[in-house]
């Protein structure tokens, strides 16, 4: 009985031995067959991101953001643009709303659900639970000697600047979204006259006796076009609106003039950034009838130059809002354009602002550009914003040659600020790290030698928000001032002490230049 009963458990040992086995290979064939599928899975889900996620824009890699920020920033907003308005009962932003009959976003989904997790779980999966740090080569410094500071008081609580313009004489012009006025102040910082504007002031540019004042329409973002381009003049103190040259304008936020056709008249090129949709066109300068350039949305910044040197004026635009690109546009001397795309970007680049420029003063136009917009789905520090210079050879070819990483990088111009023969850089950041860097608000770039710069701030700029800023000589001294414009309230969460400096500060701040008194 004894034998019998060793024998029958040897034999279960034996028989349980081999089941082990079995599942540990099972379990090994298992895990090698869900490694291969997450493989496959990840391989497709890369091929169907470029298929129709790059189809639209610049294809973009996980590594430009965070996991958390993909999950509930970006697929919730990418979703809908291909007809996706759920996905595994998590509803959608915008969804089959007013915007979609007007063909902003497609009725027929363009990928199953299959297809949109395989994309979700490519991303998911090889993104950073967090993305790298900025890193800089060196720090700015808190040291700014060149420039003295000088302060424009509000006229109401929380200033909203949305337009700060030196004006040729010296002084200039502010706009203030909250009191709704428009003021024209003096080198001294006095209020030469105000007028009320209700509509917000995004453009001013000199034009025939009087200038051009273009209203953006909303501030916020919107596809009911309610923006303006009015001639006015001064007369007795105060801006008086002769001519309403176009109405219903597509939140236009620049305009510049440019005898385009060869009339020798000036023409009006139109930054209608729009939202969902918008257009970037010119107005006859004559008839002001529309010449469409390239019928989309995002059109932030342009500048007319003379490029290929053949006389006429051509242009370099820069494109935000998803499609963001730098676009050449080359005139053939009437007004029609041939389009090549100088650079282009991955979406969330939070392209702001360029300007054309010798930098390095070689003969051939470069580009000054900045990118740091963060306020739309992807509201986390990248370490991609900053400042950028592209020097160029003449050839429609631009090599990035300079770097400065900045939070929120909104704007960047070049001035011989100190006077040594070459060009140096101001440029304001509005969704700086304002917690862990108050000071990165505004930043000036000495140049020092050869594309070398030496970066530092005055710490009195902490004070204010700042969106917009103009280069000039605001006090006719000789050398060219910087003024900021304070736009103390908008996206993004803050300590409630940051935002009470802003909304307490001033509604500009002057950075006199010393320069001509050393």
């Amino acid at each position: 009985m004894e034998v019998k009963l060793h024998k029958l458990i040897i034999l279960g040992l034996v028989v349980l031995i081999a089941a082990c086995n079995n599942n540990n290979k099972t379990k090994e064939k298992n895990k090698e067959t869900e490694t291969k599928d997450a493989v496959l899975n990840t391989s497709k889900g890369e091929e169907l991101a470029k298929a129709y996620c790059a189809s639209c824009h610049k294809f973009v890699p996980p590594s430009a953001l965070d996991k958390q920020t993909w999950q509930t920033g970006i697929f919730p907003a990418m979703g809908p643009r291909m007809g996706i308005y759920s996905h595994k009962g998590i509803e959608y932003e915008s969804g089959k709303g007013a915007q979609n009959t007007d063909g902003i976003f497609p009725n027929e989904r363009m990928l199953d659900e299959d297809q949109w997790q395989k994309i979700i779980e490519y991303y998911i999966g090889n993104a950073p639970v967090k993305t790298a740090p900025q890193q800089r080569s060196e720090n700015y410094t808190l040291d700014l000697s060149l420039f003295s500071v000088m302060t424009i008081a509000s006229n109401s609580v929380s200033p909203i600047i949305s337009l700060v313009k030196v004006k040729e004489s010296g002084g200039f012009f502010i706009y203030d979204a909250n009191s709704k006025g428009l003021a024209s102040m003096n080198g001294k910082g006095e209020t030469e006259f105000f007028t009320n504007i209700p509509n917000p002031v995004s453009s001013i540019v000199p034009y025939k006796k009087g200038f051009l004042i273009t209203n953006i329409g909303s501030l916020m973002p919107s596809d009911v076009w309610k923006g303006q381009i009015n001639y006015a003049t001064v007369n007795n103190g105060a801006v008086i609106l002769n001519k309403q040259i176009r109405d219903k304008v597509e939140r236009p936020v620049k305009i510049v003039l440019a005898d385009l056709n060869g009339d020798k008249v000036d023409d009006i090129v139109v930054c209608g950034y729009g939202h969902n949709k918008g257009d970037f066109y010119w107005l006859d300068g004559v008839s002001y009838a529309k010449k469409s350039i390239k019928n989309i949305p995002g059109a932030i910044s342009t500048q007319a130059v003379d490029y290929d040197k053949d006389g006429d004026m051509d242009l370099f635009t820069l494109f935000a809002q998803g499609t963001e690109q730098i676009v050449y546009f080359e005139n053939d001397g009437k007004g029609k354009f041939k389009e090549t795309t100088i650079k282009e970007f991955i979406p969330v680049q939070g392209s702001t602002s360029i300007q054309i420029v010798d930098l390095n003063k070689d003969g051939h136009l470069d580009i000054l550009y900045t990118s740091g917009d963060n306020a739309d789905h992807s509201v986390v520090f990248k370490n991609y914003h900053g400042v950028y210079i592209y020097l160029g050879n003449g050839t429609k070819q631009f090599e990035q040659s300079f770097f400065y990483p900045m939070n929120g990088a909104f704007k960047a111009l070049t001035s011989d600020f100190d006077g040594d023969g070459d060009l140096d850089i101001a440029a304001i950041s509005f969704f700086a790290d304002y917690v862990k860097q108050p000071y990165e608000g505004f930043l000036y770039f000495e140049q020092t030698s050869d594309m070398k710069f030496k970066v530092s701030t005055n710490p009195e700029t902490y004070k204010g928000r700042w969106l917009t800023m103009d280069v000039g000589d605001i006090d006719k001294d000789g050398d060219d001032d910087i003024v900021l414009g304070n736009f103390s309230v908008g996206p993004t969460i803050m300590p409630e002490t940051i935002y009470k400096t802003w909304m307490e500060g001033p509604a500009a701040m002057i950075l006199l230049n010393n320069r001509v008194q050393q």
